[in-house]
């Protein structure tokens, strides 16, 4: 008996020690993306981006094709299946021109772009830019059908000193095409309010309407909702055309909201009723339907630490409940707008940055679920009913090795998956069940990754 029990004994020692061994070979295998039903596996890259210059790269994905916007070009790559990021179409600006602004969303399977070549010289020890010279300037917007790249118009735009504006002033969505135009110091003192911001038929360029801008005011930047198109406006002195003036306390910048089928103006009203947001503060509209801006006063790049508000409007411009960018719950990092819900990732620092997934209630300010997550927070997308956060390998690696998708209704974790080769990026669009992330300047402009 003692000889059974003995051997017994041994038996149940090595079944635990097998079992340990499986627990953490398992666990190693999830953990590298190599265990079934647990992992992202990459199914293509496209090749190689050329280097680049300083210049902000933009990405978009329409139906079945990726395009990448560069200073020197605009590519689009194909995703549906079989296709692999193979490059479609691809568009280069004429002579030195240089690609110097685009519509941040492609409707309707069009995108524009604008480009033309800039006026680097200036007046005197003024600092000033020299008088226009002749196609100077970010001057021609494009419009191009992102299934194939053709080219379905182009229109001059109005520049004023031929320096690059930044990037807010074109638009698509609705149908539209939305255009700000600069205004020359001519213009500007002509009686009968500002004509700067032009639809047009999104598909023939067809000029639709010129927007009824108060003409003490100069148009920020712009977004087309289903009812309205909305505005930030910056009102009340000379510079209020121009976003890089720094014009401070003298310019006040508000909120506004233009009929979509004239554009007349609706309302315009101050984003704080009682103090005013100056031009040194970022104002960026994060969602049309509702309204919701986000108000940046201060911000350190050092720490990346920022205080203001996001500020959310009914569709006759009544102010609704605020939500802080920093709060319990921590500093907000991204947000993305669904309905009348902000899902954010938010983060504290101790050795590191520790996330938060919430969602928010913008009819209320208040929280309506609250998530801690394992990993510091890569990326943030919302779809359909569904919330899908990468991470980062752990607070002391930028590496992105895992996913994570959460039910937007209550918060639920449904699917969490690990990258066996990391995500190139934060930034990624979800496509027939897979996951296309864009890459950063000489990277692969897109990968794509699917579930194993």
């Amino acid at each position: 008996m003692s000889g059974r029990a003995g051997l017994m004994k041994a038996l149940v020692a090595i079944g635990l020690v097998l079992g340990v061994i499986g627990s953490i070979t398992a666990w190693f295998l999830s953990f590298e993306g190599y265990l079934p039903g647990d992992a992202m596996v990459r199914t293509w890259a496209t090749p190689k981006d050329r280097p680049s210059d300083d210049k902000a790269n933009r990405s978009w994905v329409v139906g079945d094709v990726a395009v990448r916007g560069r200073f020197d070009a605009v590519t689009g790559f194909g995703i549906a299946d079989g296709q692999d990021g193979k490059k479609l179409w691809e568009f280069v600006p004429p002579g030195r021109a240089q690609i110097c602004g685009s519509a941040p969303r492609a409707d309707e399977g069009v995108l524009l772009v604008a480009y033309g070549t800039e006026n680097r010289a200036t007046s005197g020890g003024s600092g000033k830019p020299a008088a226009l010279g002749k196609g100077k300037g970010c001057s021609t917007v494009l419009a191009f059908d992102t299934k194939d790249g053709r080219e379905l118009w182009s229109v001059p735009r109005t520049v004023s000193d031929g320096h690059f504006p930044g990037d807010e002033f074109l638009e698509a969505g609705g149908g539209l095409a939305l255009i700000e135009h600069d205004r020359t110091e001519q213009e500007a003192r002509t009686p009968g309010g500002n004509r700067s911001l032009r639809a047009l038929d999104l598909r023939t360029g067809k000029v639709r309407w010129t927007a009824a801008v108060p003409g003490t005011c100069g148009v920020w930047d712009t977004f087309v909702g289903k009812e309205q198109v909305h505005a930030v406006l910056a009102c009340g002195g000379e510079d209020a055309d121009d976003p890089g003036s720094n014009s401070g306390e003298d310019v006040e910048l508000m909120a506004a909201a233009f009929d979509r089928g004239t554009g007349a103006l609706k309302w315009n009203v101050p984003i704080d009723a009682r103090r005013p947001v100056s031009t040194n503060s970022s104002v960026v509209i994060e969602s049309a339907d509702p309204l919701v801006l986000r108000v940046v006063r201060s911000s350190s790049i050092n720490s990346g630490e920022a205080t203001g508000t996001f500020v959310s409007f009914g569709q006759d411009g009544h102010p609704q409940p605020g939500i802080e960018l920093s709060g319990d719950y921590g500093q907000i990092d991204a947000a993305e707008v669904v309905g009348e819900r902000m899902y954010a990732l938010a983060w504290t620092y101790h050795k590191g940055r520790h996330y938060r997934l919430i969602a928010f209630d913008l009819k209320t300010g208040g929280e309506v679920w609250n998530n801690k997550l394992d990993e510091p927070a890569a990326g943030l997308a919302v779809r359909g009913d569904r919330v899908t956060v990468l991470c980062e390998w752990s607070t002391q690696s930028s590496a992105i090795t895992e996913l994570l998708v959460y039910d937007a209704g209550n918060g639920e974790e449904l699917d969490e998956r690990h990258f066996r080769e990391e995500a190139p990026s934060g930034y990624f669009f979800e496509h027939d069940g897979r996951i296309i992330v864009a890459g950063a300047a000489g990277d692969h402009a897109f990968t794509a990754f699917e579930r194993w």
